[in-house]
């Protein structure tokens, strides 16, 4: 599904919504919208799952733990389960980390070129700043948890495509690119964001830098 499409049908909930509690309001709809909303909100957590899904199927990680945690509320609010739902909630988010870091691992495996070329970074409740000047460079798998990490790729050459991985954790990422590329964003936030201020070579043979991977409440800054 298309970004427009997912907005229209963003667009078209919204507005049956609002038209639900105007016609309350004004008495063509006899209903108790407060009573509705206490006993259903939750519905709306299970859909915002569902539109990660549509919208990047590569964040099914975080798609399926939206949409447990929905069905784990309404159950709540239900009174079919009488556990705190938030007893449930944070272990599931701690478990969905670790997949999510063991999956992005596993992409990344590449025994076909060196450690010059392309590299993996950690920084767990600490910092690592890289510099590269690789001739053929590949790219650079980042994992950082409550960490930061700076890369430094100003000076490496590109030949067609290169790949930044990311995976921030409550960490931050600074990624300083050369100026003959092209940066695509590929980057799925959570609670996080991607800042792009770099300059950037838009002619059709320029060589592409792709930045992807998740951001969970961090950030990652790409610059000049």
């Amino acid at each position: 599904m298309n970004a427009s499409l997912l907005r229209i049908i963003t667009g078209l909930a919204i507005v049956a919504i609002g038209t639900a509690v105007l016609a309350a309001n004004i008495g063509i709809w006899n209903i108790n919208l407060s009573e509705i909303w206490n006993t259903w909100w939750p519905l709306l957590v299970i859909v915002g799952g569902v539109m990660i899904f549509i919208n990047d199927t590569r964040s099914y990680v975080w798609a399926l733990l939206v949409v447990i945690a929905g069905v784990v509320l309404q159950l709540h609010a239900l009174d079919i389960v009488q556990v705190n739902p938030w007893q449930v909630l944070w272990p599931m988010a701690i478990i969905a980390v670790g997949i999510m870091i063991a999956v992005e691992t596993g992409r990344r495996t590449n025994t076909s070129v060196t450690k010059k070329d392309q590299d993996d970074v950690t920084a767990i409740l600490g910092g690592s700043d890289k510099r590269y000047t690789s001739e053929n460079y590949k790219g650079t798998s980042v994992t950082t948890i409550m960490g930061g990490v700076k890369l430094d790729l100003s000076k490496v050459t590109i030949k067609k495509e290169a790949v930044v991985s990311v995976t921030a954790i409550m960490g931050g990422v600074e990624l300083i690119v050369p100026r003959h590329v092209t940066v695509r964003n590929e980057v799925v936030s959570v609670l996080g964001g991607v800042e792009d201020r770099s300059s950037q070579d838009t002619t059709s043979n320029a060589p592409t830098l792709v930045v992807t991977g998740e951001v969970v409440l961090g950030g990652v800054e790409i610059k000049n």
